[in-house]
């Protein structure tokens, strides 16, 4: 009789700070691009908005992710929603 395995995913959390008493935990996923190398991705919920980054490495990643989360938080990062034109009823980003 062959024993039936259990349906687990395994999840890789990464801790995201813009200063210790501001942490976020993200979520890494690791892919593989068509040249063999090792992609890193990684997303975390920041407030009301998520942050995606992308590196070679974990330290690359981590760093870019915190230097996101800074702008987020203490330099307003998104807070202007940006000019927007009103076209056939919709309203399209001008970026």
């Amino acid at each position: 009789m062959k024993k039936k395995t259990p349906n687990i995913t395994i999840t890789e959390l990464y801790l995201i700070k813009a200063d210790w008493k501001r942490t976020f935990f993200g979520q890494i996923v690791r892919e593989t691009d068509v040249d063999g190398h090792e992609v890193i991705r990684g997303n975390v919920v920041v407030n009301e908005g998520k942050i995606w980054g992308c590196a070679d490495n974990l330290d690359d990643l981590g760093n870019n992710l915190d230097a996101i989360c800074v702008m987020k938080l203490d330099k307003g990062l998104h807070d202007n929603p940006g000019i927007r034109e009103v076209i056939a009823g919709n309203a399209f980003f001008l970026n």
